[in-house]
C-alpha cells in the first residue's frame, strides 16, 4: 500500500489540545445511566449513574470485585452492556464498538507490541485507521515528545523500564486525540517510588489536554493525589461522587469512611469527649488526626504501640477495651505510657449512613 492510498489526516496538534475530524465525535464528556452487567449469575455492575464533565478527571475506586473495572470496559466498548447507555460528547455510543467510540483505553498490563519498536507501538491505532505516514510520524513525535521518551523511539519495550512502557501505553492512547481516555489500574504494576512519578506524569498531560478522563483504581492516595472527583464503589454500586476533599472530610456512608483513610470507632471512655450530638445506636468514627495527645484532657489512655511512619508516628490507644489511633509528629510517646486523649471533629453513622460531621 503506497501513501497515496492513504487518507490524509487534517487533525490539529496534540500539543494544541486538538481533536479528530475523521467522524468520530468531538468534545463533551461522559454519561453513564442505569449501566447494568451481570456475570456467573451475579450482578457485577447494578444500575450506575454517572456524569464525568469536559476536561474532567474521575476516578472509580473501591476494592477488587466492586465492578469498576467491568464498568470501564462497557464504557471503552470491550463489553456489552446489559442494561442502560453510554454516551459521550453527547452521542449515544452503547452499541457501538472500541474502534468507533470517541475513546482510548490504556490497559493494566499495557498490552504493548514486544516486537516492535515504541514507535511502532505508538504509531500502530493510527495505521489501522489508514491516517497518511507523514501525519502519523507528526502525531507520534509529538505524543512521544509529550510522555518524555523521544529518546527511546527506536527502543523495544523490553529494553525499557516498567514505568516507560506505561508512558508508551498512555502515549498510545494519546496520539489517537480521543475525547474520552479509560486508564485501567495503570500504576498497579510498578514500584511504590516509580507509581508517584507516573501517577504525576499521568495528571500533568491529562490538564495539559483537557481529556475527559476516567481512572479505575483499588488505591485510594492514587485516588485522591489525582482525581477532580473519586465514584466509591462497592457490591455493583456507586456509593458516594465527591471532590477528593468533600470525600475525605465527609463520607457519605459508613463504607466510605472505612475505605478512605483511617478511622477508629470511638467507644468506651473516649466517647466522654466527644461533643457532637449522637443517639443510641448511632457509630461514632474519628480520623487519626482529629485524635489530640495533651497533659491536661479529662480522657486518658494508655499508649499501647508506636508504628513509625516516616515523618510521623501512629500511636495506638487504650482506655479498657476502647481503642484509637493517633497521628503524632516529633516524638511519639512512649509504649505503655499514659496521656490525655482530646477528639476533634468525629463521623456519627445512623444504620450506615452519615447523620453529623465536619461542616
Amino acid at each position: 500500500m503506497t501513501d497515496a492510498t492513504l487518507v490524509a489526516d487534517p487533525a490539529p496538534s496534540l500539543q494544541t489540545g486538538g481533536r479528530p475530524t475523521d467522524g468520530r465525535t468531538t468534545g463533551g464528556g461522559l454519561a453513564l445511566r442505569g449501566l447494568t452487567k451481570s456475570l456467573g449469575g451475579r450482578d457485577v455492575v447494578a444500575g450506575i449513574d454517572l456524569d464525568v464533565a469536559k476536561g474532567e478527571l474521575v476516578a472509580l475506586l473501591g476494592p477488587s470485585g466492586c465492578g469498576k473495572t467491568t464498568t470501564l470496559r462497557m464504557v471503552a466498548g470491550f463489553l456489552p452492556v446489559d442494561g442502560g447507555t453510554v454516551t459521550m460528547g453527547g452521542a449515544d455510543v452503547t452499541d457501538l464498538g472500541p474502534e468507533r467510540r470517541p475513546s482510548a483505553m490504556v490497559f493494566q498490563n499495557y498490552a504493548l507490541w514486544p516486537h516492535m519498536t515504541v514507535t511502532q507501538n505508538v504509531a500502530f491505532p493510527l495505521r489501522t485507521r489508514r491516517v497518511s505516514k507523514q501525519r502519523t510520524a507528526e502525531r507520534v513525535r509529538e505524543a512521544l515528545e509529550l510522555v518524555g521518551l523521544t529518546h527511546h523511539a527506536t527502543s523495544k519495550p523490553t529494553a525499557i523500564s516498567g514505568g516507560e512502557q506505561q508512558r508508551v501505553a498512555l502515549a498510545r492512547a494519546i496520539v489517537q486525540e480521543p475525547d474520552v481516555l479509560l486508564l485501567d489500574e495503570p500504576l498497579s504494576n510498578l514500584d511504590a517510588k516509580l507509581r508517584v512519578s507516573v501517577r504525576d506524569e499521568i495528571r500533568r498531560i491529562q490538564q495539559r489536554l483537557g481529556i475527559t478522563t476516567v481512572i479505575v483504581t483499588h488505591d485510594q492516595d492514587e485516588a485522591l493525589s489525582v482525581s477532580d472527583r473519586i465514584a466509591v464503589m462497592h457490591d455493583g454500586r456507586i456509593e458516594q461522587v465527591a471532590s477528593p476533599t468533600d470525600l475525605y472530610a465527609r463520607p457519605g456512608t459508613r463504607f466510605v469512611a472505612s475505605f478512605i483513610g483511617a478511622t477508629s470507632t470511638v467507644r468506651g471512655a473516649f466517647l466522654a469527649d466527644v461533643r457532637t450530638p449522637f443517639a443510641d445506636g448511632d457509630e461514632v468514627l474519628v480520623r487519626p488526626e482529629q485524635v489530640t495527645l495533651v497533659p491536661d484532657a479529662p480522657v486518658t489512655a494508655t499508649v499501647t504501640r508506636v508504628l513509625i511512619r516516616g515523618h510521623f508516628a501512629e500511636v495506638v490507644l487504650a482506655a479498657g477495651d476502647a481503642e484509637l489511633r493517633a497521628f503524632v509528629t516529633g516524638a511519639p510517646p512512649a509504649v505503655g505510657s499514659t496521656t490525655g486523649v482530646r477528639l476533634g471533629s468525629v463521623l456519627v453513622y445512623r444504620d450506615g449512613v452519615l447523620v453529623e460531621g465536619p461542616r
